[in-house]
């Protein structure tokens, strides 16, 4: 029987480092492969929290845009006309003054004044004349005018509120922001 030659120790330990090596670097492979998939799904996970986040915030912002269009309106619904016989009262009954009221009608011009609530005249009611545009109507305040006889137009009264936001609001209760643009 031959003898097997099984090379000298220096062959032997360059086969074992050299298989020491090839294993490490198929554990480095598969350990950055996983780490690779990791990262992955950790982007996967940030894409849909991001996505989430988003969402919210867009209906965060609907919500205040909304509710900051119910403040902007909220001073203007809070003037408003009654009737009381022949005359048309326009009232502040904002928490904040209304300034340049004007009133008008398709007819002409109206005789427009502060109110006066009196007992010697017998509709109870005194018209002060005032300006046109009364520069500023403070809260609890009143402007009244004589409806126009023969006229089914309604009376209008335009004003800007403490925001700066110009309003129409005729007698029927219709109110319209007025856009600035001219």
């Amino acid at each position: 029987m031959s003898a097997i030659d099984w090379g000298d120790a220096p062959t032997w330990l360059g086969a074992v480092f050299a298989a020491a090596a090839a294993g490490a670097a198929v554990w480095t492979l598969k350990s950055q492969r996983d780490q690779i998939d990791e990262q992955r799904d950790f982007i996967a996970e940030q894409r849909a929290l991001i996505a989430e986040q988003s969402a919210t915030l867009i209906l965060e912002r609907t919500a205040l845009v909304d509710a900051a269009a119910d403040r902007r309106r909220g001073q203007a619904e809070a003037i408003t006309w009654e009737r009381q016989g022949w005359f048309l009262i326009l009232t502040n009954r904002s928490r904040a003054p209304i300034t340049d009221v004007h009133m008008q009608h398709p007819s002409g011009a109206l005789d427009v004044g502060t109110v006066e609530q009196t007992a010697a005249n017998p509709s109870g009611i005194g018209l002060e004349p005032v300006a046109d545009p009364y520069p500023v109507l403070g809260s609890g305040q009143q402007l009244g005018c004589a409806r126009p006889e023969r006229s089914s137009d309604p009376v209008v009264a335009m004003f800007t509120d403490d925001a700066g936001v110009r309003w129409r609001l005729d007698e029927n209760g219709r109110l319209d922001e007025i856009d600035p643009t001219p």
